[in-house]
């Protein structure tokens, strides 16, 4: 398989991103590729060209960003990057698979799936400046956060709703009645008894023995900076806490 080709057809929106995703988990020429562009920039002592994005909500205006690439060309002795929150990128695959609160690669839910694309878009820019941007990813996005609570974005409940409750609701239905729809279908799949949790970091909400989303039972004892979630698998009455700490 050509492996420029290969992303060309998945920027081009030729191939859906968990197909392209799979094939470049599996196939290292793809990963080869991407990397092949970072070294020769830093070869060379240059830096990435910005990709011109269409700027949100602003039809006709455009913003210039690398997505955050730059970590990649950046030297090890760099003091800037003396913190693991974004990480010290190392390599495309390393940057591409990193997944760490809202910077999540995980292209089933709409965060990781703009993330992804956004950022194999802005690498193939620098060996192709007309490759579109397809507004698809955006869009996805913009809609979730519309729909999803933040206390559910990201991990596990993201993609429970990306997979089992937006397919439900088609986007043939006005936007409204298909919004409304879809947060009520949310609150009843994720029940709650007192309230909803406040992640110090991302969502971690559970999933039962039966894939179902756990039912929130209020918060547990804290400890300084360590805050507890209890919550109940309603399918073995099995008590789940979740840990996070600010």
């Amino acid at each position: 398989m050509d492996a420029r080709q290969t992303v060309s057809d998945f920027l081009n929106g030729k191939m859906d991103i968990l197909t392209f995703r799979k094939h470049y988990d599996k196939e290292p020429e793809i990963n080869a590729f991407l990397q092949g562009i970072v070294d020769q920039i830093k070869a060379s002592g240059g830096s990435f060209q910005k990709y011109p994005f269409p700027y949100p909500g602003k039809p006709g205006e455009i913003f210039y960003s690398d997505e955050g690439l730059s970590y990649l060309l950046a030297p090890e002795t760099d003091p800037s990057l003396a913190y693991d929150c974004p990480p010290k990128y190392e390599s495309v695959r390393q940057l591409l698979t990193y997944e760490f609160r809202g910077m999540t690669h995980n292209v089933r839910t709409a965060s990781g799936a703009l993330t992804f694309y956004d950022q194999v878009l802005v690498l193939f820019y620098q060996v192709d400046p007309t490759v579109p941007h397809l507004p698809q990813y955006t869009e996805a996005f913009d809609f979730a956060l519309e729909v999803i609570p933040e206390y559910l974005s990201g991990g596990e409940a993201e993609m429970y709703i990306q997979e089992h409750i937006l397919p439900l609701f088609p986007e043939t239905m006005k936007k409204t009645e298909r919004k409304k729809a879809i947060r009520a279908k949310i609150k009843e799949e994720f029940p709650s008894e007192k309230g909803y949790p406040c992640w110090p970091q991302h969502s971690e909400w559970p999933l039962g023995k039966d894939g179902k989303p756990a039912t929130y039972i209020g918060k547990g004892k804290s400890e300084g900076d360590l805050r507890r979630f209890r919550f109940r698998d309603e399918s073995t009455g099995e008590i789940l806490v979740v840990e996070q700490a600010y």
